[in-house]
């Protein structure tokens, strides 16, 4: 009998001992926490949109599986995605950590519109766009930069590519619309857009063409991009602001891949890398050396040309050579009328443009344009 006790008080210490070992062996795991962060949470279709998966306790971590729609896409900590397809969608990452435990983090992505990278990057070279200058149209009878006329822009159901708006900074910090340096001309009120608060702008009504007072007021740079998100493509022309500040609303609204950022100053060019993502540049070319230095910054698909040196130089040419897209503007101002003659019946000016493989025209008049271009099977 003693010796069967002893026998069993062995195997005790025994399983004892070895508990106390596999504890200093394997440790209590740690647990894991996660948080998951989208560059867009509204990207446009063919966007590349990054997910960065931030883990508490990483070294606890035994599998990552990021999922959409039931389909494994991915399993390390960030993920870089393209939407082919418009919709709403939800993309899930399931952390396991070592003791089997799962975490699940959830975001929903809102996909809309086509990426204008993507587009630029795969341009149909046969036809033309059209750029609404200041987003207006013809015969809307809407005030230059104003929200309501960039809607009627859209309204036109792809006739415009691409508005054009001029962003300035109010006194108080706020990116509205207004391409002059005073609100005078544009507006029922007095005085530079730097002096004057965005409360005091508000206070004024924009004006149409004519010069008549209309309801509308001047709209803000984010107001405009949430509107056209995934409708219509802008360039802006900026005025005066830090280009930094420009980018963070362009950011904050998701339009990231949505938006031309118009420069005549290629310096800019040199400090993209500190922006994630990279913004679109869309540069002025004004002297023939910068055609090498453009084509050779990989990011660059589409710059701009007056319209002089569109229709009597060579840089047309030049930049077709090296595989850049190009664009110019016919409005009606030093010394040339190419845009009201279309009013008339008259091509000419477009003409000259079209015989140099032109990829984008800005115009008062998108759609008289839109219906010559369409009859020469470019739209």
């Amino acid at each position: 009998m003693k010796r069967i006790i002893g026998l069993i008080l062995s195997t005790l210490l025994l399983l004892i001992s070895c508990s106390k070992s596999d504890n200093t062996d394997n440790p209590p795991t740690k647990e894991v926490s996660v948080d998951v962060t989208a560059s867009n949470l509204f990207p446009a279709k063919f966007e590349n949109v990054v997910f960065n998966l931030n883990i508490d306790n990483e070294e606890e971590v035994k599998n990552i599986s990021w999922m959409v729609d039931d389909k494994q896409i991915g399993n390390s900590a960030e993920l870089n995605h393209i939407f082919n397809e418009e919709g709403k969608f939800e993309i899930t990452v399931i952390v396991t950590d070592k003791n089997n435990k799962e975490k699940k983090k959830t975001l929903e992505i809102m996909v809309k519109g086509t990426s204008l990278r993507y587009s630029l990057n795969n341009f149909d070279k046969n036809k033309i766009w059209i750029m609404g200058h200041r987003g207006k149209a013809y015969l809307s009878n809407m005030p230059e930069n104003s929200l309501e006329g960039i809607r009627y822009c859209i309204s036109l159901n792809g006739i415009v590519n691409i508005v054009e708006v001029d962003p300035r900074m109010t006194k108080d910090g706020v990116i509205v619309l207004m391409h002059d340096e005073t609100v005078d001309r544009t507006t029922t009120g007095k005085g530079k857009v730097k002096d004057l608060t965005y409360k005091e702008i508000q206070s004024f009504n924009l004006k149409n063409e004519k010069g008549e007072p209309t309801k509308y007021k001047v709209p803000s740079l984010y107001d405009i991009l949430i509107e056209g998100r995934g409708k219509i493509f802008f360039d802006l022309d900026i005025k005066d602001i830090p280009f930094n500040e420009v980018y963070n609303v362009v950011k904050q609204a998701g339009m990231i891949d949505q938006v031309l950022f118009y420069t005549e100053k290629l310096d800019i060019l040199n400090n993209l890398n500190k922006y994630n993502p990279q913004p679109i540049m869309y540069p002025q070319c004004i002297n023939k050396s910068d055609i090498d230095k453009l084509s050779a910054n990989k990011d660059i698909r589409m710059v701009q040309l007056s319209l002089n040196k569109a229709i009597d130089t060579d840089f047309p040419e030049a930049l077709v050579e090296q595989g850049l897209l190009w664009a110019t503007n016919i409005l009606d101002m030093k010394g040339y009328n190419y845009d009201s003659q279309m009013l008339e019946g008259n091509y000419t000016g477009v003409e000259r443009l079209v015989v140099k493989n032109v990829n984008m025209i800005q115009s008062d008049y998108p759609q008289i344009l839109h219906n010559f271009l369409k009859d020469k099977g470019k739209r």
